[in-house]
């Protein structure tokens, strides 16, 4: 069997296998996205082709969820050099306000 031939039938049997990988559709399928990446990062190296696939999945449904619309157009917003200030100094001191 071909390289190719072999890696489209490993895909074919992770699609199978992890239907969620094709796209989430739903706040539920995301959140179990989520619980899944958690357990995926216990093992890194072992897990990194299906991290990647999955987190780009993941980066999918949250730019284009409505759930996430008014988070995204903050994040939008922000000067980053600002953003980056602030996260570093609340991390220094817990008593600096958020930006929120």
């Amino acid at each position: 069997m071909s390289a190719i031939a072999e890696v489209t039938k490993l895909a074919a049997s992770i699609v199978a296998n992890l239907p969620i990988i094709k796209g989430i559709h739903s706040a539920e399928e995301h959140e179990q996205a989520l619980a899944l990446m958690d357990v995926l990062l216990e093992d890194y190296d072992a897990n990194l082709v299906v991290i990647e696939a999955l987190s780009n999945v993941i980066t999918r449904y949250e730019d284009q969820s409505e759930e996430f619309e008014a988070f995204n157009y903050r994040q939008s917003e922000l000067e980053p050099a600002v953003a980056m200030q602030t996260v570093i100094m609340s991390n220094k001191d817990p008593s600096v306000p958020s930006s929120d």
